[in-house]
């Protein structure tokens, strides 16, 4: 990977040559201040050796390019796809678009499109442009959808755990409009994801971090808002019963067992209605020394699970909604 990003890297060192960080002074301090305080938890919140890596890259970028175009920047350190092949890429969009199209039943192909925000590699279709990522957002959504029984009306709250820049919150968002979105993850990501999606969403009620730290109610501070955004250890901020979804997205497989299985006892102690995961089948973590496949992840034994299957578009990619209560 450092091999295929040596001129990406190379140009974020260059950017280390200005003699100020490319990120203004407010998002600057929200994340300094939540690198610190995640310093102090407990070791199972704190990043693996593979995202103390990504991390350290992420900071050398964060200085050179600052945030506007992440997804061409820090984005395309850790893309697994890339337009090398215009004809190819182009017609990879054209095919998952085709498979989506048969389950769109809220109409949303036609209606939303891959913001410039970011600057993500993009195909037009049909008139729309869109990206793998969002491809992919429209994709879980309706699995959620499909699987829970959702409308399109339905008041729903998904607290997601490792988010990325937030590219299924702002879909979610954005198809339906009495849901509230929860994101917690490592400092890195939590500002790409307030960035990201305070901006695409500025009338939407937003707990950003530190204030979501530093509130004096907690339990009320989140259920106020919209979207809200903490660290992992937050998790234990929020109210029993209070979330009907917990989502992970290629982001337990990172981890080591042990953090792993401080998740699932916090989902376990947060009881939402369900539990949904999509991750590969086997995941070899070399610097952890460990080992996950599909079978592996500790679910609980009265957790029914109501959906499994091998994602669309990857086949080494399963997806998996375990029911935990009503």
């Amino acid at each position: 990977m450092l091999a295929l990003r040596g001129p990406l890297l190379a140009r974020a060192a260059l950017g280390h040559l200005r003699p100020t960080s490319g990120v203004d002074e407010e998002w600057r301090a929200r994340y300094e201040r939540s690198r610190v305080d995640l310093a102090a938890q407990d070791e199972v919140f704190q990043p693996t050796k593979q995202w103390r890596i990504i991390s350290s890259m992420f900071r050398a970028m964060l200085r050179g390019f600052g945030l506007k175009n992440f997804k061409s920047t820090f984005g395309r350190f850790l893309a697994a796809y890339e337009p090398h092949n215009p004809r190819y890429f182009e017609a990879l969009h054209h095919v998952y678009w085709s498979a989506l199209e048969k389950r769109d039943r809220w109409n949303l192909l036609p209606t939303l499109e891959e913001p410039d925000l970011g600057q993500n590699d993009t195909v037009v279709v049909r008139g729309r442009r869109v990206s793998m990522d969002l491809l992919q957002s429209v994709d879980e959504l309706y699995r959620l959808a499909e699987v829970m029984g959702w409308s399109q009306n339905e008041r729903v709250v998904c607290a997601e755990i490792g988010a990325g820049y937030g590219r299924l919150a702002h879909v979610m968002l954005q198809a339906m409009p009495n849901a509230r979105f929860q994101i917690f993850d490592l400092p890195e990501s939590l500002l790409l994801a307030q960035y990201y999606l305070t901006s695409l969403h500025p009338e939407s009620k937003a707990l950003l971090y530190p204030e979501s730290a530093d509130a004096a109610d907690p339990k009320k501070a989140w259920a106020d808002a919209r979207i809200a955004f903490g660290l992992p250890h937050q998790l234990r901020s929020l109210a029993r019963g209070s979330v009907d979804v917990v989502i992970n997205i290629y982001s337990f497989m990172e981890m080591a067992p042990q953090q792993v299985a401080a998740y699932f006892d916090l989902i376990e102690q947060l009881d939402p209605k369900a539990l949904y995961i999509k991750q590969h089948k086997h995941e070899v973590n070399l610097l952890e020394g460990s080992l996950l496949t599909s079978k592996a992840y500790p679910v609980r034994p009265d957790w029914k699970l109501v959906f499994e299957g091998t994602s669309d578009l990857y086949e080494n990619v399963f997806e998996a909604v375990y029911r935990i209560r009503d």
